[in-house]
Order: structure tokens, then C-alpha cells, then sequence
């Protein structure tokens, strides 16, 4: 049975952006992993919805990032969104709650694997307005740059994100199991670029 998490976008302002429940998926103990199924409820400060894809969130601990992965209900690739934040130490497989705070600029992976960043403007805006953003300005731009490129090459982090779904029945499956399909999703030549 896998751990019930609950995964929290922050602002810097304070102010919760987004919220969803998941499951913890013990893959590596360099990073943590939370399985979203279809199904689950989105609740953004816009309004809630419901996920027509399977999702995987993965959080390094003390990183610039975290990447967000989707696929649609086949296992086909669908996208990767990755937040650029506040590095946290605080990430455990065992946590019942995930909190990151979103530095608002963005790389996006696309279903066809082109790459784009995003919300420049808004992260210069959240510059003038807050101390913070503006102290890790250089910082946040760097992991931009760097995880785009590393995007580009499914490279760095993304060497550990499989392009295509590995298993649908991850709430069935034993611990060893989903692990041992991961392990061979990352072999294939499917996740190469």
C-alpha cells in the first residue's frame, strides 16, 4: 500500500496556488516521487478539476525545480512541467505533505518533446514586489537555463523520468514491482532521445 501525500504549490506571497493528493511512490532514495491517478481533483486557487491524465511529481531535495509529469490514459507521454522554486530540504519518502514555493518562471516538455520556458514577465513582476525573488533572481535563471537545455537532451533530472508510462497499475502493484518497471522504462531505447 503506498503513502497518501498531499503536495502544496505555494507562492511567495504565502499563498496556496494549488493542492492535490497523491501517493508516495518509493523509487530512489535521491528524490521523492508522488503518483497522481486519473481521476484525482486539482484544486487551483482558480477553481478545481479533475485530472484526465495520470501524473508523477518528482522533488529533489535543496533543487532549484520540480518536474511534473503527465501522460495520458494509454501511457503516451503527454508533458512535463517544471516548476523552478525555492530549494527545500524538508522533501522524505515518508512525508505526508509536500510543499514547494513556485518561482513562477518555467520549462515545459510538450508531447512531441520540444521544450519552451515560460512566465518571464511574471517572475520580473514578482521581482519588484518581493525580497525574496529578487535575492535569488540570478539563481532561479541559472536552473531555468540549465533545465532547459537538460530538457532538450533528457539529461540531468530528466535521465530519471521515463518518456512513456511504465505501469497504469501502480495502487496494485507491490513496491518491487513498480520499481523493477520503472528501472526497465529508463533502459528502453522509448526513453532515449
Amino acid at each position: 500500500m503506498l503513502l497518501e501525500a498531499n503536495v502544496r504549490k505555494m507562492l511567495v506571497s504565502g499563498e496556496q496556488w494549488g493542492g492535490w493528493k497523491g501517493y508516495q511512490l518509493p523509487l530512489s532514495s535521491d528524490y521523492v516521487t508522488i503518483w497522481t491517478p486519473i481521476g484525482t481533483a486539482m484544486q487551483w486557487k482558480p477553481g478545481t478539476w479533475i485530472s484526465k491524465a495520470y501524473g508523477i511529481s518528482y522533488f529533489w531535495p535543496d533543487q532549484w525545480y520540480t518536474i511534473h509529469l503527465s501522460y495520458y490514459p494509454d501511457g503516451r507521454f503527454r508533458e512535463a512541467y517544471c516548476d523552478i522554486v525555492l530549494p527545500n530540504h524538508d522533501y522524505t519518502s515518508s512525508a505526508r505533505e509536500l510543499i514547494y514555493t513556485d518561482l513562477y518562471i518555467d520549462v515545459v516538455v510538450r508531447d512531441n518533446f520540444s521544450v519552451f520556458t515560460k512566465d518571464h514577465e511574471v517572475f520580473e513582476r514578482a521581482a519588484q514586489q518581493y525580497p525574496i525573488v529578487r535575492q535569488v533572481q540570478k539563481q532561479a535563471y541559472q536552473a531555468l537555463e540549465q533545465l532547459e537545455q537538460q530538457a532538450k537532451t533528457w539529461s540531468g533530472p530528466f535521465s530519471v523520468l521515463p518518456r512513456r508510462l511504465p505501469t497504469k497499475d501502480v495502487m496494485t502493484l507491490p513496491v518491487e514491482q513498480i520499481r523493477k518497471a520503472f528501472h526497465a522504462a529508463l533502459q528502453g531505447p522509448q526513453n532515449s532521445m
